[in-house]
């Protein structure tokens, strides 16, 4: 039996990645994948989607996902600008890291979420460090063919930023988070076109590699997938 893995992202961006680097992945394990971006409101009868400024609607859509037992259901949110009544963002502070405050949120996430009403493998929260664009800065070169085409050429600048910080550790702030810096270098980034060609060009494996944060999540979606599939597996009596 196929498993059904319910990716609810924060907007159109993550919901491409998770479409066209994900999907074909998880596949190769049985997954049948479902991308549900996330809804913010409903006016005149029209669900707006994408986003993520206050927790509560997140909370419900999350929990509505959940509703289907046999399905696991997943996030991909941004650390970066997450609302302050996000669960435990009131206290993640005191932890010195963003690795350990991102993972403090995702347990945080888990107890509201999931609370003792389903299995542990049912719900496996994720927060990306610091947002999407992190994931990029695992090939620099990439980034660079792909938006210096016909303008100058950005790669010592970026060499510089990878000298000081590994992808994930890339810092969060309307100025230094990595979507800013990208656009400071190459005002006509855009996150959802060039954004998808550079993520489709570096391959989720040298993701996986530069970024453990990340690799952690799509391990243990991989070890779910496994656990299920292994149950499903006949008994052999020989």
């Amino acid at each position: 039996m196929t498993l059904l893995l319910k990716i609810h992202v924060e907007g159109f961006t993550e919901a491409s990645f998770a479409s066209r680097i994900l999907r074909p992945h998880f596949e190769e394990y049985d997954c049948s994948i479902a991308v549900i971006i996330n809804k913010t409101s409903n006016s005149h009868g029209i669900a707006h989607r994408g986003g993520l400024s206050h927790y509560e609607q997140f909370r419900v859509n999350t929990r509505r996902l959940l509703k289907n037992k046999n399905a696991v259901v997943t996030t991909m949110i941004d650390y970066y600008g997450l609302p302050t009544d996000f669960p435990g963002m009131t206290d993640c502070g005191k932890f010195s890291t963003a690795p350990d405050r991102v993972s403090y949120l995702e347990r945080m996430l888990d107890e509201d979420i999931s609370g003792d009403w389903l299995s542990e493998e049912n719900f496996i929260p994720y927060i990306q460090l610091h947002e999407f664009e992190a994931l990029l800065f695992s090939d620099i070169s990439v980034v660079d063919r792909v938006l210096s085409v016909g303008r100058e050429s950005k790669y010592a600048e970026l060499e510089e930023i990878r000298r000081m910080y590994a992808p994930e550790e890339i810092n969060t702030s309307p100025e230094t988070a990595p979507s800013k810096r990208l656009k400071k270098l190459y005002p006509h980034y855009s996150k959802t076109v060039e954004g998808m060609a550079i993520a489709e060009r570096i391959g989720l494996a040298k993701m996986r590699k530069c970024c453990p944060h990340f690799n952690a999540w799509i391990t243990e979606l991989e070890q779910v997938a496994k656990s299920r599939r292994e149950k499903e597996q006949p008994v052999s009596f020989t």
